[in-house]
């Protein structure tokens, strides 16, 4: 992984190999950024959300707590807590129950 400048990645929070985390990117609690996903610069990520395999976060986008964000998702637009995104550009398509 890389994590670059001024970057921050909350406690027990996972960071896969390949997952690109760029700067002043802000990154929850316990989430998960899934092997080769980007995050570009000034990004923030909630607490509990889950960055999936190969997705790409676009510049200033925040990602709720509690999120999702599919395989090979491209987020283009803020995406609320709890809901669960997918494709390019990033859809909702429901929402994390529990």
């Amino acid at each position: 992984a890389i994590v670059q400048a001024h970057a921050s990645i909350g406690r027990a929070t996972i960071v896969n190999t390949g997952a690109i985390v760029e700067h002043d990117a802000r990154v929850g609690t316990a989430a998960h950024i899934a092997p080769g996903a980007i995050l570009a610069g000034a990004v923030t990520v909630g607490a509990r959300t889950l960055v999936g395999v190969g997705a790409c976060v676009i510049p200033r986008v925040i990602v709720g707590d509690d999120a999702t964000v599919g395989a090979g998702a491209a987020v283009t637009a803020d995406v609320p807590s709890g809901l669960t995104v997918v494709g390019v550009p990033a859809r909702a398509v429901g929402t994390r129950i529990g």
